[in-house]
């Protein structure tokens, strides 16, 4: 595999970024999806609570990109509510009869109101989306996968609603995520691979159904999240990082263009708080980041999003935002997290951090 064996493969995605191994293993990538083919593989992807972004970013995949993998691979697809060809009583017979070697899981769950997530219907009945989530996962071979933070911890469908909700959690429909799902009505019997984000990273999707197509299944932390990518701070690898060493914030919205040469703390940004890969792998084929185009972490890749990330665009020295654990002391080990504190300090008084020079700036818009 260029070099690299089947178990460094996704541990390569941590330390070059998943669009760079994604490169250097296409036709690794691409054998994966067609010996899946030929092995009968069958995938089955459903959606629950959700605004489609988690399939409209599918689409926006590299190395293969959907179509190849659909089109030219042939890969078995055997269910997926919104690119399928079949549909009504068709659509619902594939799921009443398909075994999945892998589920993929897009959407939150509605416990509290299920009928506020239909999918098809049996004798003219509705079946509820919870229903069918059961029923699959029990009959899932070889993995679960939750793609975006609406699947994998509830996301905006999760969201208190501030009105009183009579449902545990706050939300509208006392809808959850997979990971509160499963603590609730018990854990799969295969493995389970979260990749969260609003919407969640199309490569690092395909970097982890290749890896499980591989027979490899990515060493998860916790909360089920590939430690490959989600081991390391945001705001380490931010684009911006050598303005926020330099004291250099952006007092407001008006001033996070990049053209003012800001870093975007002090309004909101999260990167400082939130593990993911997002500044190494980038989007839309690593040409950006939401910080480089003036929009401040809003910490999606957090289980904790929305509700511990709110109010989206105000500054936090070091608050427990995630899950009543401090960020600082969990990043530790990351050196951003560590000087935290103490850059916050320096720009209290409106000087730079005294360990971050100058040129620190130039390096990171040469990287």
């Amino acid at each position: 595999m260029s070099g690299l064996s089947r178990r460094d493969f996704i541990k390569s995605a941590g330390l070059m970024g998943a669009s760079a191994v994604l490169l250097a293993n296409k036709a690794e990538i691409v054998q994966a999806f067609e010996t899946a083919k030929n092995n009968g593989v069958k995938l089955v992807w459903i959606q629950g609570q959700s605004c489609t972004a988690c399939t409209i970013s599918l689409l926006q995949a590299d190395n293969p990109d959907l179509y190849d993998a659909i089109e030219e691979l042939k890969v078995n697809v055997a269910f997926h509510q919104t690119v399928m060809q079949p549909f009504g009583d068709e659509a619902i017979k594939i799921l009443e009869e398909v075994e999945p070697d892998i589920l993929v899981l897009e959407g939150a769950i509605p416990i509290g109101m299920k009928e506020a997530c239909l999918l098809g219907e049996k004798n003219g009945q509705p079946i509820y989306f919870e229903d069918w989530v059961k029923q699959l996962v029990s009959k899932t071979k070889v993995a679960v996968v939750g793609f975006g933070v609406c699947a994998t911890y509830g996301g905006i469908p999760a969201a208190k609603d501030g009105l009183g909700s009579s449902y545990e959690n706050g939300s509208v429909t006392g809808a959850v995520g997979f990971y509160d799902f499963f603590k609730k009505y018990g854990k799969p019997s295969v493995p389970v691979v979260f990749i969260p984000g609003c919407p969640g990273h199309p490569d690092w999707l395909m970097i982890v159904l290749a890896s499980i197509l591989l027979g490899i299944v990515p060493e998860v932390d916790e909360y089920y999240r590939p430690k490959a990518m989600f081991s390391r701070i945001i705001h380490d690898n931010c684009p911006r990082r050598g303005y926020y060493g330099k004291g250099q914030f952006a007092a407001d919205l008006t001033e996070t263009d990049a053209k003012y040469e800001t870093c975007l703390y002090k309004v909101g940004c999260k990167a400082p708080f939130v593990y993911a890969a997002c500044a190494e792998t980038r989007w839309n084929s690593g040409l950006n980041v939401c910080m480089n185009a003036g929009a401040p972490c809003i910490g999606c890749m957090d289980p904790g999003f929305p509700d511990k990330m709110s109010p989206f665009y105000e500054a936090r020295e070091s608050t427990e935002i995630m899950f009543g654990v401090n960020p600082t002391t969990l990043g530790k080990v990351a050196v951003g997290a560590a000087v935290l504190g103490v850059a916050a300090h320096a720009v209290r008084r409106g000087r730079k951090h005294p360990e971050i020079k100058d040129d620190e700036i130039e390096k990171t818009e040469k990287k």
